[in-house]
């Protein structure tokens, strides 16, 4: 007698088509194998879509004391582009944070979410404050 066939409900691996539990679309072997790939593209796409020449434009920009929203609108692209940037590039996150601090209101009361809120502050004390109130 032959095995009998999975049921349709049944899923499997796009790869290498092994039984898989959940709504996941590969078994974990082979979304291992992917990651590297994966990353590697989004990566690509991350320096296509915001060039160096706007990275640099909008560091220089934030460091003279515009304001990052303002900036980013000029550039045509988003804060969170911007930001989501240093996912790739720990580097980045690390200027951008130093243009951030070197561009801040000496009036404002830094590491406050009012500062964040009324003052348009980013720097990352302010970033920080701001996310304490929503925990």
């Amino acid at each position: 007698m032959s095995n009998p066939k999975p049921s349709s409900t049944s899923r499997r691996c796009h790869h290498c088509h092994r039984p898989v539990i959940g709504t996941a679309s590969r078994c974990p072997d082979c979304r291992k194998l992917r990651r590297a790939p994966d990353r590697a593209y989004r990566q690509e796409l991350a320096d296509a879509l915001f060039p160096p020449a706007a990275r640099a434009a909008l560091l220089g920009r934030i460091a003279s004391g515009e304001h990052i929203t303002d900036v980013c609108a000029d550039l045509g692209i988003t804060v969170n582009r911007a930001r989501g940037y240093g996912t790739y590039a720990p580097a980045w996150s690390r200027a951008l944070d130093l243009a951030l601090t070197a561009s801040r209101d000496p009036a404002l009361d830094h590491g406050t979410a009012m500062a964040y809120r009324h003052g348009r502050c980013r720097c990352p004390q302010c970033r920080a404050a701001k996310n304490a109130t929503r925990a």
